[in-house]
């Protein structure tokens, strides 16, 4: 009895131990810009900006997605040198320096009859030197399907079902959605007269035309398919606050980019994005979707998206050993903690490092603070909630 009794107490507190133990600092992966972490069937996947190539890294646990236990190369799941789209949408001698901000999306068989599965979105840069420089002048965004049905792939052309093979995005009219083109993410609306799939993606305007009139705009459309707008397009917003100016010159432009759909407890719709350039105080921004008389306001309008007056709500300024915070993807744990991921540069003895890592912090909506521009509540973004990085060394909780 006393051998049971032992055991018993053993195992109790080996479960409680763990319960209380802390999973995971908030560093997931170093030498990672523009992490999409996806949180599926007890396991995380996680994708990243690459040069010619993109990767998927599977790990059981937060710390499994580290550099030390999963090489880039051992994870390809597309390589541009393979795709024929590269030529048919840059020429026959174009080549890839940039496969940027990837990230992989569900659509159900509601959604896309016939069409239901994994998705993959990401841009491509042709390689352009102007006045010995690396210009990024020219980027389409294009997408793959799982071709095997499960989020690891094999990835390839949705229409033709060929490997490695992308389809671009389309415009209503099936041809090659000719804009610069970057940054594509979904947004649902679920109910109402606005219901449906919708794409958001970032163009810039003024390339070349000097300060003030460099810019970038994110933009939205109603999609007839997952590589197909339907129709007409809006823009959610461009650079109109004091912070979004921040990093901008006559060859830098004015910045909103990254525009992703973050959902509410009751029907609330906000899309954080980053503000001010990447290599200056990079943060994040929040609007939100305007709701009238019980339906949502028309997405496609900018007007219906109202910009917070105390944007930025997540930045690294302020903080003691990162620089550049930005580029939010979110999840859910197991318990339906929020959780986000993001991108920024290691403060190393003292000096801003020239690669980025990704982080991951908890958020939550506050119902309680709202104001004429905040009317649906405010995401408090951080482990602290007060909109600032936390310290490296900090441990979150993810409930698996």
């Amino acid at each position: 009895m006393k051998r049971i009794i032992s055991l018993f107490i053993a195992v109790v507190l080996l479960f409680s131990s763990a319960e209380s133990k802390p999973l995971c600092g908030t560093l997931i992966r170093k030498g990672t810009a523009d992490p999409c972490l996806i949180f599926q069937d007890g396991h995380f996947y996680l994708t990243m900006t690459g040069a010619s190539r993109l990767a998927l890294i599977k790990g059981a646990s937060l710390d499994n997605l580290s550099t030390e236990h999963h090489k880039l190369r051992d994870n390809i799941i597309y390589d541009s040198k393979q795709d024929p789209t590269v030529k048919m949408l840059f020429g026959e001698d174009a080549t890839i320096n940039g496969t940027w901000s990837p990230e992989i999306h569900y659509f159900s068989e509601e959604e896309f009859p016939g069409m239901s599965g994994w998705y993959l979105y990401f841009a491509l840069r042709k390689k352009v030197v102007e006045n010995g420089k690396t210009s990024s002048r020219a980027i389409k965004t294009v997408v793959l399907k799982s071709l095997s049905g499960d989020i690891q792939g094999p990835y390839g052309n949705p229409a033709t079902k060929t490997q490695q093979h992308s389809q671009p995005l389309l415009n209503e009219r099936g041809e090659v959605l000719d804009t610069w083109c970057v940054g594509a993410s979904i947004l649902r609306i679920p109910a109402g007269k606005y219901r449906g799939v919708y794409l958001t993606w970032v163009e810039e305007v003024g390339r070349g035309e000097g300060l003030g009139k460099f810019y970038q705009k994110i933009m939205i459309s109603k999609i007839s398919s997952p590589w197909q707008v339907e129709g007409e397009r809006g823009i959610v917003t461009t650079p109109t606050q004091k912070w979004e100016f921040r990093g901008s010159s006559k060859t830098h432009p004015r910045v909103v980019e990254g525009g992703t759909a973050v959902y509410g407890d009751n029907g609330e719709i906000y899309i954080t994005y980053s503000g001010s350039g990447y290599w200056s105080d990079y943060g994040i921004g929040q609007l939100t979707l305007r709701r009238e008389q019980g339906d949502y306001a028309n997405p496609l309008l900018t007007t219906s998206w109202i910009k917070y007056n105390r944007n930025p709500i997540f930045t690294s300024v302020g903080s003691d050993n990162l620089r550049g915070a930005g580029h939010a993807f979110f999840l859910k744990d197991a318990k339906g903690k929020r959780f986000f991921c993001y991108h920024a540069y290691p403060i190393i003895d003292g000096k801003k490092a020239k690669w980025r890592n990704a982080y991951i912090e908890p958020y939550r909506i506050d119902y309680s603070t709202s104001n004429s521009t905040a009317p649906d509540g405010v995401l408090r973004m951080g482990k602290s909630g007060d909109g600032i990085c936390a310290p490296t060394s900090s441990k979150i909780k993810f409930k698996q």
